[in-house]
This record gives structure tokens, sequence and C-alpha cells, in this order.
């Protein structure tokens, strides 16, 4: 089995993807928003509540990527060998109730970390009437047992846990049914499901989607720093440390930043959101990155 290190930076254009206001409601409330308080987040959960107008959860992006990307394309590994590690999403502008899009992806970096290997998947989502890029998404992936090959080393980013209490703390409940409503978003996984399945995995109940639990995290993110404002989104970055059960009690600690902030998200005293980084639209870079699965491979 080989990673096909010579297709990187080859691009691969899926087909359109569309989404209208039924789905973007139905995102908000798989990741949490109205659980709460059913008032309480009504622009992203309602399109018809008298003076609101409904807004888009940013991370909603991580959906739309669509076909842009052949697996066959990164390596004749098996798919029973891949691990998400990590997600980032980038929005260049904010995202409309209904659209379209269309994504180009690529392998855009693969590491090797000894046993394993990673692979970078960077997926453009360029509007269908423009061709403006209105946001980006980079999927970082382990390949278990895929190691060895040798390569350049991932590059540090920078990221620590700051020395001094967090800013906030956000506690957020997910639901018993929270995989099974996620899932409705899209990715019909069984590992999200099917006990059976997660038993032969390792698990003794099905986990919950990692996306959903960025998810709520970006909720967390958008409310405690900007004022649930989604014009000021501007990226948001994860490694995926531990699996989340559905109905776990998430807690997430942010530290302000200069551009945003950094995060980590817990289940009890379990890191399962690792090296967060929000970051406000337009703002400066600074020594904080997105995260990457690569730091801890």
């Amino acid at each position: 089995m080989a990673i096909h290190t010579q297709n990187i930076g080859k691009v691969s254009e899926g087909a359109p993807v569309s989404w209208n206001s039924k789905d973007a409601l139905l995102y908000a409330l798989s990741v949490g928003a109205g659980a709460r308080d059913q008032t309480g987040n009504l622009a992203f959960t309602t399109e018809n509540s008298r003076g609101i107008s409904q807004s888009v959860l940013p991370t909603f992006a991580v959906l739309l990527g669509g076909s842009g990307g052949s697996m066959d394309s990164l390596g004749d590994f098996k798919l029973s060998q891949i691990l998400h590690g990590g997600q980032s999403v980038t929005l260049n502008r904010t995202l409309a109730p209904a659209g379209t899009v269309i994504p180009r992806s690529f392998m855009s970096a693969v590491y090797d970390k000894g046993k394993n290997a990673v692979i970078e998947l960077t997926t453009e989502l360029l509007d269908a009437e423009t061709g403006e890029t209105a946001a980006t998404s980079v999927t970082s992936m382990i390949i278990r047992g895929e190691g060895g090959f040798g390569s350049e080393p991932a590059p540090a980013d920078g990221w620590e846990v700051p020395d001094r209490s967090a800013d906030l703390v956000e506690t957020q409940k997910t639901t018993p049914d929270q995989a099974l409503l996620y899932r409705l978003n899209g990715d019909r996984n069984p590992l999200h499901s099917d006990p059976a399945m997660a038993a032969l995995v390792g698990f003794e109940k099905p986990i919950l989607h990692g996306l959903c639990t960025m998810g709520f995290a970006g909720r967390a993110l958008l409310e405690g720093i900007s004022g649930s404002d989604a014009d000021t989104f501007g990226s948001l970055s994860v490694r995926f440390a531990a699996p989340v059960i559905p109905g776990d009690e998430l807690t997430t600690s942010i530290w302000k930043t200069g551009t945003g902030a950094v995060f980590q998200t817990r289940v009890g005293d379990t890191v399962v959101l690792d090296r967060g980084v929000y970051t406000l639209r337009g703002a400066a870079p600074s020594g904080e990155t997105r995260a990457s699965a690569t730091a801890a491979v």
C-alpha cells in the first residue's frame, strides 16, 4: 500500500453542491442551537421570526465539500485505516441561507509520523455564479500504518494552553440522539448509529461525529467572542483528540487573543478537541495558527 504523494497539488473538481434554508436550519439544530433556550438562537434556527433574518452558522461550510476529492487519488490504503485527525474552515464571506458552490479539492500536504502518516486535504468552495472562493476547509487524515516513507517534518503551529485562567468557559450538553440528528446532514457512517459497528471498532456505544463536536465548539466561540454575529467569523480549527459519546457534556475553555481566541473542549477531564483556534474575519495573522492532526500523532 502507498500514499500517492505524486498527486500533491493535483486538483479535482466536484459537482456543484447546493443548500437551502432547511439545510442550514437542520445543521444548526444538529449542533445544539436552540437546545438550551428555544428562543435563544432564532436567527440560526428559524426563517420566519418577526424582525429576525435567518443566519447560517459558519461551520455549516464543512458540509459543502461534496465530491470534490477522490479518495483513490490519495492512495491505495483502506478506508478502515483512516482517522479524522483535525479540521479547519475559513470563510471569506458570510454564508447565505441558500446557495451553490463548486468544490475544488487537492492533497495539500503529506507528513511521515513514523508508524502513521498524515494527509491534509484542502477543499476550496467556489461560488457557482462568481467563481470567487467563498470558503476553504482543510481536513487532516491520520492514515494508520502508512508511515515510514520519509518526508519533511510538519511545521510547528506554536499552539499552547495559555498560562492563565480561561476568559470564558461554556458548558453544552449533548443529547443521547445527537448523532442520529447530525447524521441527517449527510454523514450516514454507521459508526455513529449502529451499536454493532461501534463494537467492531472498539467502542461500547456509537460515537458522535467529530464535526458535530466541532460545531458545538464553534457555536460557543461565535456566541462568546462574537456575540453570535456570523459576519465576524474568520476561521476555526481543531484537532480531534478523543471521541465523544452522545449525551456527554462538553466544556469549552476559551482564552481571548488579539485576533480571536484559542480554546480546548473537554468531557470531564478528557480533552476531546485540542489546539483550537478561532480567528475573527479580517484580523491580522498572529502566532496562533490553525490546528493540525500532525502535532500529536
